[in-house]
């Protein structure tokens, strides 16, 4: 089982919606997906209970956070029925977080691209190695660029790439863009995937313009969506390989 987490001290950055990204299509790949919510906020655990109370399947489970001491035996007993698990952390450095990155594959530290985030991602960055030195064995970790303007790249997010890279910090190429339909997907418990027909059934009746220019937004974040889950697997294979 290949564990994934997400972690920012910062509020907004982006974690919870990249972690449900992921997980998603993961799991419409085909893989076996469980997510453990540990952010004191649940939005994702509030997300999957809104659906099991409708009557709505899910493609994956959610699991809740547990007693700090019960996070690592937790994280255990899901291998084997799960390829992946996806973990939201929280925000402080509380012992919960140490226990889950102690048995993470690949961290990735979700960031807008601005300075301000920069030094907030640094002290995931320090949380993650001192982890690591901890249990002696080296934590894989990547900055993914959240949030950002689709249409192009900021002078902002540039120079903080160059710097990271200066610094030898790896970020993922891939940039997942601050879209109206990942808002969407807790404002109404929905799936990303389920976007689609949901706009067709809105816009029935409307202009074809109407329906083609809803539908290119919704289309536009599920390609975003995919190349950044292909892009995560790929680095967690090679980190793994490493």
């Amino acid at each position: 089982m290949f564990v994934i987490t997400f972690a920012n001290p910062k509020g907004g950055s982006g974690k919870t919606t990249s972690a449900m990204l992921l997980a998603e299509q993961i799991a419409l790949s085909g893989g076996r997906v469980a997510v453990l919510d540990l952010d004191p906020n649940a939005n994702i655990l509030g997300w999957f209970n809104a659906r099991q109370s409708e009557g709505r399947s899910t493609p994956f489970g959610v699991h809740a956070r547990p007693q700090a001491e019960d996070t690592v035996a937790l994280i255990d007993s899901l291998d084997g029925s799960a390829d992946y698990l996806i973990i939201d952390l929280e925000g402080s450095k509380d012992q919960i977080v140490t226990y889950a990155l102690s048995r993470t594959d690949l961290c990735l530290i979700p960031m807008d691209g601005s300075p301000m985030e920069a030094r907030q991602a640094a002290q995931a960055v320090r949380l993650i190695e001192t982890t690591g030195n901890m249990i002696r064995t080296r934590i894989p970790y990547a900055l993914l660029f959240t949030r950002t303007n689709a249409a192009f790249q900021t002078t902002d997010e540039r120079d903080v790439r160059s710097e990271m890279e200066q610094n030898n910090i790896s970020t993922l190429p891939v940039r997942i863009a601050k879209r109206a339909p990942y808002t969407r997907i807790f404002r109404d418990n929905v799936l990303l995937s389920e976007l689609p027909a949901i706009i067709e059934a809105e816009t029935e009746g409307k202009s074809a313009s109407v329906t083609d220019k809803a539908l290119k937004q919704v289309i536009s974040a599920i390609e975003n969506a995919q190349d950044y889950a292909q892009t995560v697997i790929d680095h967690l294979t090679k980190a793994r390989a490493a």
